[in-house]
């Protein structure tokens, strides 16, 4: 079980990705862009790309900073706003 005691769960910038069909995402403060191959979100942590097809926003809270997809999604790239600079998923892990 997670131990998020002393955590502001609004900051927590976190993502779940079922079967590339299904995301959630935490930690959104805006939605830049949408449509069915991309969608472009600023998070806590930078901004994010989703790229796939057939993609469509389930649920949109950017109050809560929650966001939840559905799609085929191939891939997550994330972007700091200064550079521009696209990266993957485990790139962005690794920094």
């Amino acid at each position: 079980m997670n131990d998020m005691r002393g955590t502001d769960e609004k900051n927590l910038h976190e993502l779940v990705l079922k079967d590339r069909k299904t995301m959630s995402v935490n930690g959104v403060k805006d939605v830049i862009g949408f449509d069915e191959s991309d969608i472009q979100l600023v998070t806590d942590s930078g901004n994010m790309t989703i790229e796939g097809s057939g993609l469509h926003i389930k649920v949109l809270d950017v109050e809560r900073g929650v966001v939840s997809l559905e799609g085929r999604i191939d891939g997550v790239f994330y972007s700091d706003s200064d550079s521009g600079e696209k990266r993957g998923f485990w790139g962005r892990l690794t920094k």
